[in-house]
């Protein structure tokens, strides 16, 4: 602060001195200095060194799929930031005698890193922290990638400058992966799951080659005789997505913990009527007159199946993006107090 304070000063009387001589020419150049000099208005946290050890490092990767609408979005965000602002949260991260390494990740149909990394170990440098997230602007819409976005948070961890004695991936979201590769061995496991559970869905894939959200064709007669055909969907806590379990099980094996944070959706119930367009849960029975729209409200289960993993790892539920905030504050809190808990056992022994 000290230099770029002197810059100023020298700016300001050299800038005096050529109004009195009506150099133009000069103060242009003036104001391209000013301009370098004030570039980076924004707070710097403390800067940390090659192999600095902290007690835990920490993705926050966050779902901005097409399925999350602007309002979503900024509440998603204002969580996030008004979490590292909660005194909780504060004071888990003022017990690690090393402190947080954190960062954020964006993801769609492709991840994107928004803010970089920050230690964090107090109250002021968890504020900067918050203030970093709110002002990351939104990357992308686009589909829902979770395997990209859970190998990407994988990297951030295995790459940055931190050693943290915990790792872990943190990913919220109110999806399913519909972007991830299914080959020929995926089909095979996926027939096999699914005879398993009493279901045959010989039209599952119906031809895709990314996972799909469990959809599938069906066809129905009427009493009449006539034959209703549309869609249905295999009920939630029984879709899996080999690839995610493949990305997740990788980050695993890394020695890597990732919880979730699944926010449910509302899931209003309407007259089914005499046709299968929007059916969605199974076993199907023709004629029924009640079904939900939405499987989303049970999420966390579909979490449970592909996309938590490790030590410890566990499922925080938001009833919608309202509760959000609510949501990450109880996940953070308790994935910070968790992590301590491990390492204080592991170095203890």
């Amino acid at each position: 602060m000290k230099a770029t304070k002197n810059n100023y000063q020298f700016f300001s009387n050299f800038f005096t001195t050529l109004l009195k001589t009506n150099s133009f020419f000069s103060l242009l150049i003036i104001a391209m200095g000013l301009l370098f000099t004030s570039q980076n208005k924004n707070p710097v946290l403390a800067q940390a060194s090659p192999d600095t050890t902290v007690d835990v490092e920490l993705v926050l990767s966050v779902d901005v799929s097409g399925s999350i609408s602007s309002r979503e979005f900024n509440l998603q965000r204002d969580g996030y930031a008004n979490a590292f602002r909660d005194p909780q949260v504060i004071a888990a991260i003022e017990s690690l005698p090393n402190g947080l390494a954190v960062t954020l990740q964006y993801w769609s149909n492709s991840p994107h890193e928004a803010i970089g990394w920050y230690l964090v170990t107090d109250a002021a440098t968890a504020r900067n922290f918050a203030d970093a997230i709110e002002n990351a602007p939104r990357p992308s819409y686009g589909s829902t990638g979770l395997a990209d976005a859970i190998t990407t948070a994988k990297n951030l961890l295995l790459t940055n400058i931190y050693e943290g004695k915990s790792l872990v991936i943190d990913v919220s979201g109110d999806g399913l992966d519909n972007t991830a590769p299914v080959d020929s061995i995926d089909v095979n496991f996926l027939d096999d799951h699914f005879q398993t559970q009493g279901l045959d869905l010989p039209n599952y894939l119906d031809g895709r080659r990314t996972c799909a959200n469990g959809t599938y064709r069906v066809a129905a007669n009427t009493s009449s005789g006539r034959t209703v055909k549309g869609l249905a969907r295999v009920p939630i806590e029984n879709v899996i997505c080999p690839a995610l379990q493949d990305a997740r099980d990788a980050a695993v094996a890394e020695g890597i913990t990732i919880n979730g944070l699944a926010i449910l959706s509302q899931n209003p119930v309407v007259n089914s009527g005499k046709t299968l367009n929007n059916f969605h849960n199974l076993p199907f029975i023709f004629g029924q007159d009640r079904f939900a729209v939405y499987r989303e409200d049970q999420i966390d289960a579909y979490y449970e199946n592909n996309v938590i993993g490790g030590e410890g790892a566990f499922v925080e539920t938001a009833q919608g993006f309202s509760d959000f905030s609510r949501a990450a504050v109880a996940k953070i809190q308790r994935e910070i107090t968790e992590a301590k808990e491990r390492t204080t056992v592991i170095f203890a022994d």
